[in-house]
């Protein structure tokens, strides 16, 4: 997972589509924390999710992009005080797992 021998963790972040530019361009520019990641085109659906337009409220689903990475859990911790500071905001949504392996195939 890393050389480091910190447990590994994912996290997930889900943001509106108006947050994603900014939120990714922001993990750009902390390669230390967020050395790779993934993103993609979700929607969001339930209570809990704020819609945005009539078209939200119509189909009840919010676009939402959401990110992955796998990184050592106080770079995590880290990544998040970033963002907190930076998008503040109760539409992003994270959450944390254990990474039971990660890697390379070759």
């Amino acid at each position: 997972m890393n050389s480091d021998n910190q447990p590994g963790v994912v996290l997930t972040l889900v943001m509106p589509v108006e947050v994603e530019d900014a939120l990714l361009e922001t993990l750009l520019e902390h390669p230390d924390l967020a050395p790779g990641f993934t993103s993609n085109r979700v929607e969001g659906q339930g209570q809990r999710v704020t819609f945005i337009g009539t078209a939200e409220h119509v189909r009840g689903r919010a676009s939402c992009c959401r990110v992955q990475l796998v990184i050592p859990q106080a770079d995590a911790e880290a990544l998040l005080s970033i963002l907190r500071e930076q998008f503040a905001t109760s539409r992003v949504f994270f959450w944390m797992v254990p990474a039971l392996a990660s890697g390379r195939l070759a």
